[in-house]
């Protein structure tokens, strides 16, 4: 013999308990579509950008030099910062690729910065530069506030591309080739156009 509940299960569903499961069913499938159409929109709009303070720098000869980019509300100048160290071995091959290609397409729209790395003395990075053929200013950093503070990089060497407003562009950690370098440095010369 059935029981009451065996029964009742195999009654077929009456119009209105039909009726709820539409709605149910719609309003799921409504959500998913919000959910989705949220995803899709926030995903989209690219990770949040990373602007820079300005700083001011100290050159290795001794002077003062503001940071060459500028904010959002005052565009400066886009810059590049190679750090390097003359005792660093990838630096012994980088610095002079790099330097070969700034001599031959110039440092046009564009600042580029050596930063001198943990030496005991700057004279130590000048020479070092210059014997690798960098040209361009040379800014020290004693305390390691751009180094370790506002740009946290491991080590040497490393390579930081900053838009006009001091968006941080790029950070590259490691050695860089000088076709690596040419594709990031003409992407900074494009974005600084605009």
């Amino acid at each position: 013999m059935e029981s009451e509940h065996e029964s009742v299960s195999n009654v077929a569903p009456t119009p209105r308990r039909s009726r709820k499961k539409k709605v149910v069913t719609v309003l799921v499938a409504m959500a998913l579509v919000v959910v989705i159409g949220l995803l899709v929109v926030t995903t989209s709009k690219g990770p949040a950008k990373t602007y820079l303070p300005a700083v001011t720098l100290t050159t290795a000869a001794g002077e003062t030099l503001h940071s060459p980019w500028g904010t959002p509300d005052k565009p400066g100048t886009a810059t590049v910062i190679v750090f390097f160290a003359s005792w660093c071995e990838p630096c012994k091959k980088e610095l002079p690729a790099l330097s070969t290609y700034l001599r031959t397409h110039g440092t046009r729209r564009v600042v580029v910065l050596g930063l001198d790395g943990r030496e005991d003395q700057p004279s130590d990075g000048v020479a070092f530069a210059e014997k690798a053929g960098f040209q361009n200013t040379i800014v020290v950093d004693p305390n390691y506030d751009l180094v370790s503070g506002l740009f946290n990089l491991p080590g040497f060497p490393d390579t930081v591309f900053i838009g006009r407003d001091g968006e941080l562009i790029d950070r590259h950690i490691g050695p860089l080739s000088a076709k690596e370098f040419a594709t990031r440095y003409q992407d900074l010369i494009e974005r600084s156009k605009q």
